[in-house]
């Protein structure tokens, strides 16, 4: 249930709002309940955002504000259920002018735990690949299959798929199709290989659309690869079949050959003898 966070529905946010809170989150890890500040040109660097309209960012910023504080965590179990608010504190300053602005966040303390384990979701190289996708479904859809990745297979029911996409509840399955799915395949490819999309259908008359099927090629935990956009076999199939995602283990590690494993140990040992 770690990963609830990842089901809100956000789909109305605009692609730079969703840009804005991914990055802060990313930026909140690790932090504890303490006070984190941001000035403008750090929320854009982690955004990707351009300043040379500053009337627009602080417009994207109050919307933003408003946005996160409607957000709410919810813990269910088999008696009980739980709500909780993300952050203590989430505020903008700026200069009459715009010349400056500055951010200010204070993660809640009940939520820390799941913030921490949220955010490894967004590695740096990950957050860069979110800032890039321009479609709020695709968006949406990214957020959601990352924590299957390296099971390489996820399936939503068509009434799951509706609310998670927040897409108009008249669509049907050919207007799904094209304004849905198919901006989904378009930008997501390059992030997860092989990508394809499954109809499952009923049996009944009509053959009814009872949900969807997402399928690609599993990623390795712990490994890297130079030029990994340019590459279509840097991933590796996971041999284990756990539906786990890989974010709540450990902190991602680069592989090491076993020489420079025996580098780094020398290297900790002389320093511990210092």
């Amino acid at each position: 249930h770690h990963n609830d966070l990842n089901t809100v529905v956000m789909r109305k946010w605009t692609a730079e709002e969703m840009n804005f809170f991914f990055a802060i989150i990313a930026k909140a890890k690790g932090k504890g309940t303490s006070l984190i500040e941001f000035d403008k040109y750090e929320l854009a660097e982690l955004a990707k955002y351009s300043l040379e309209h500053n009337k627009r960012f602080k417009t994207t910023m109050e919307r933003l504000v408003d946005k996160i504080g409607q957000l709410r965590y919810i813990e269910k179990t088999s008696n009980s259920i739980k709500y909780m608010a993300l952050f203590q504190r989430f505020e903008v300053h700026w200069e009459t002018d715009l010349s400056d602005m500055t951010a200010y966040v204070r993660v809640a303390e009940d939520f820390e735990y799941i913030l921490n384990k949220l955010s490894a979701n967004f590695t740096s190289y990950e957050l860069e690949e979110f800032t890039k996708i321009r479609s709020t479904y695709a968006k949406t859809a990214y957020r959601l299959l990352k924590q299957w990745r390296t099971v390489g297979k996820k399936e939503f029911s068509i009434d799951e798929f509706k609310t998670l996409m927040d897409m108009p509840k008249s669509y049907k399955s050919s207007e799904i199709d094209r304004a849905v799915i198919k901006p989904i395949l378009k930008e997501l490819n390059q992030y997860f290989i092989g990508l394809k999309v499954k109809k499952i259908k009923s049996n009944k008359r009509g053959n009814p659309v009872l949900g969807y099927e997402f399928t690609w090629k599993p990623e390795t935990t712990g490994e890297w690869e130079d030029d990994k956009y340019k590459k279509n076999d840097f991933y590796k199939p996971k041999k284990s079949k756990s539906n786990v995602p890989d974010w709540v283990e450990k902190e991602y590690k680069h592989s090491a050959t076993a020489e420079e494993q025996a580098q780094l140990e020398e290297l900790r040992r002389s320093m511990l003898e210092d």
